[in-house]
């Protein structure tokens, strides 16, 4: 994950203030569970890139001799998988 736990509870808590301040919008939860939502929320979201990237090594592992024999650059066959399965899943990285 790019952000850390401190940085995401930071982020969550500063996004729960802001959206009090604003007229009209009445929370219908407690804040100590608005702000464990949103930190649980944004946890999973930034998860999902690194998820992905454990998929995709894992499914490479098939290619792993014609890697190694030079057969196929891993790079090249980890950027072509991921913008495949991130244009397949509609995914916002």
């Amino acid at each position: 994950m790019k952000l850390s736990p401190d940085k995401i509870e930071q982020l969550a808590n500063a996004l729960v203030d802001e959206l009090a301040e604003i007229d009209g919008v009445m929370f219908q939860s407690k804040d100590v569970q608005l702000r464990t939502a949103m930190r649980d929320i944004m946890t999973d979201e930034l998860m999902i890139e690194e998820r992905l990237d454990a998929e995709i090594h894992k499914t490479l592992q098939a290619y792993k001799y014609e890697i190694t024999m030079g057969r196929m650059n891993y790079d090249d066959l980890f950027k072509k998988t991921k913008s495949r399965l991130v244009r397949e899943r509609k995914l916002i990285l």
